[in-house]
């Protein structure tokens, strides 16, 4: 039962940690579409 404990604490700061990276990374993602189109809108004219 002891070792059962500290496996569970050990799994949660891993899932904020990865949910964390996937914000980052969607945050990332959106800023480059938006740069990317504003470029093409810049281009097109």
């Amino acid at each position: 039962m002891q070792n059962v404990q500290p496996d569970n604490m050990d799994s949660m700061p891993l899932r904020q940690s990865s949910h964390g990276v996937g914000t980052i990374v969607i945050r990332f993602v959106g800023l480059l579409t938006l740069a990317v189109v504003a470029m093409t809108l810049i281009w097109s004219r």
